[in-house]
């Protein structure tokens, strides 16, 4: 008889939906969480964000920069989200103190960060529970 063996539950790949309008920081960020084994989307607007949401896209977190052009900031997207979307969790970044009730809708990443640090959060962020 073969002694029991645990098997590792397999991995759920969990999907970023990451919105900067600064090319450089999206791309830089985009590659560094795809390497701590995230699905990550790519969004340049909270705009072009929602309706990603909207049309059914998949997100276990959006991670949102606060200021950036369109009809909508970060911030108006993440209270979107938390509405809509309640299980969908969030992560608020800006070269500006958050806003006082930040916290009660959205983890709060202060500019400039270090990818790595990102990265570090976003996994935090992911592993709590809802």
């Amino acid at each position: 008889m073969l002694p029991d063996q645990k098997s590792e539950p397999v991995p759920v790949l969990q999907h970023v939906l990451l919105v900067e309008d600064e090319v450089l920081i999206r791309a830089l960020l985009a590659e560094e969480l795809r390497s701590a084994g995230l699905v990550v989307v790519e969004a340049a607007t909270a705009d072009e964000a929602w309706a990603y949401l909207e049309a059914g896209g998949q997100a276990d977190l959006v991670f949102s920069d606060v200021t950036m052009p369109g009809s909508m900031n970060g911030v108006e997207l993440v209270q979107r989200v938390k509405t809509v979307f309640p299980r969908i969790k969030t992560i608020i970044t800006s070269g500006n103190p958050g806003p006082a009730n930040i916290s009660s809708i959205a983890t709060f990443l202060q500019k400039p960060y270090r990818l790595a640090e990102a990265a570090r959060k976003t996994l935090t962020c992911l592993r709590e529970p809802e």
